[in-house]
């Protein structure tokens, strides 16, 4: 094969390879650039008690209580404060929901969300909603990123999330609002997908 002044056939089609390739990797280092500084929501689960109407009709802000930390050096209350501002942000539009990490401001909650920031491999998911959990007596190590977030009612979630915002996160940063916010938004979408099926192809945040 007489080569060409752009190389052989086969080496022009080695190297449309390696363009592409590389494209493709590319693409992936984005994506995974953009996630990173989203942080990211990697499980969530309903029961039928997941009622967005209830949610819509409440008269008080959504009480919003943190527990563990996303980055050492920080309190409780800073955590807090920058989880609700993170909802307020950009968490679910559809019930215009108030957020307050003041428990005066939603005296007898028939909702809480629940954010165990740190939370480590033995955390139990079952006994996030138990009403005698209070911040200093939830076990959150802050040796990992896992944050498990659930909407209670009573003393059992309606919803469960888990996700991680990265190590060592600023909660001061737009990418811990966008966090907090996105996994806000899967706890607590417009509709229920286990009795709407509906929403298992299409958005219903």
């Amino acid at each position: 094969m007489t080569p060409s002044r752009f190389g052989t056939a086969a080496e022009t089609g080695k190297t449309r390879r390696i363009l592409l390739l590389s494209a493709v990797m590319a693409g992936l280092t984005a994506l995974g650039a953009c996630a990173g500084n989203q942080g990211v929501v990697y499980n969530k689960n309903f029961t039928a008690g997941y009622s967005p109407d209830s949610l819509a009709a409440l008269r008080t802000p959504l009480l919003v209580e943190t527990f563990g930390t996303p980055a050492a050096g920080v309190s409780q209350a800073a955590v807090t404060a920058s989880t609700v501002d993170g909802l307020r942000a950009s968490g679910p539009r559809w019930a215009r929901l108030g957020y307050s990490g003041n428990p005066g401001d939603a005296p007898d909650p028939a909702y809480r969300l629940r954010f165990a920031y740190g939370a480590e491999r033995s955390f139990s998911r079952q006994d996030f909603c138990k009403t005698d959990r209070e911040p200093g007596n939830v076990t959150t190590d802050g040796s990992t990123a896992r944050t498990v977030v659930a909407l209670c009612r009573g003393e059992r979630f309606v919803s469960i999330a888990e996700g991680s915002p990265g190590q060592g996160t600023d909660i001061g940063s737009e990418r811990f609002s966008n966090f907090v916010g996105a996994i806000g938004r899967q706890v607590m979408p417009r509709e229920n997908p286990v009795i709407e099926n509906e929403c298992l192809f299409r958005a219903c945040d």
